[in-house]
């Protein structure tokens, strides 16, 4: 990856700047993308959001459970249901892991320009890895997207977690691709994201439990 290029290429004329809150933020109106209450795999019906949780994982003998996906009682906060996978990635040669997410819509792009990043609550079980990356895939990095040819790579952050529930709350602005494969760009457009997911490296047990997933926005 030319670690050059990525810090100095410019942002196309016309794509949104994610935004920073200087003076706090506040969870959207409309910015519920699934708390999981209705036990179903649908996201929460808000802001025209239509798309699915999926789980996925390498072909190198990693897996994750349940297959399909199903959600659990004991949520943050007493709630009722939250989204939980566990298993096992491999340390075979090739093998990138497993991943949890949604795509936002149906087909396409999601315009999350308004927004200015996402919150979730999450804990991991108490002998399985506490490190997960948390990512939203956009125009540039998604192959659905049309752009790249060496897709994938898509902002992110490093997400430490704890065997309690915490809530997280990740600013567009601060997510950055990870170093040394794929394309670099500048930024997230975020006028253009496709999907969220969060996921775990090769050779780790995984216990992963997530729930009250929002949009928020600047104060």
């Amino acid at each position: 990856m030319d670690t050059h290029r990525q810090a100095t290429c410019p942002v196309p004329p016309g794509v949104p700047v994610p935004k920073s809150c200087a003076a706090g933020t506040h969870p959207s109106d409309d910015g519920l993308i699934d708390d999981f209450e209705d036990g179903n795999t649908q996201l929460a019906k808000a802001g025209d959001r239509s798309g699915y949780w999926f789980a996925s994982h390498d072909p190198n003998g990693s897996t994750i459970d349940p297959t399909p996906l199903s959600m659990s009682g004991g949520g943050a906060g007493g709630s009722q249901k939250a989204l939980h996978v566990f298993g096992q990635t491999s340390n075979a040669t090739g093998a990138w892991g497993v991943l949890v997410g949604a795509n936002f819509v149906g087909e396409g792009v999601y315009d999350a320009s308004k927004y200015a990043g996402i919150s979730f609550k999450a804990k991991a079980g108490k002998e399985a890895t506490k490190t997960v990356r948390f990512k939203v895939a956009d125009v540039n990095t998604h192959p659905d997207g049309g752009v790249c040819k060496n897709c994938w790579n898509h902002f992110g952050k490093d997400v430490t977690l704890t065997t309690d529930w915490q809530e997280y709350r990740i600013p567009f602005a601060d997510m950055k691709q990870e170093a040394g494969w794929g394309e670099p760009y500048p930024m997230i457009t975020t006028s253009k994201v496709i999907a969220v997911n969060w996921s775990v490296g090769p050779n780790r047990a995984f216990d992963l439990w997530i729930d009250d997933v929002q949009f928020f926005e600047c104060n």
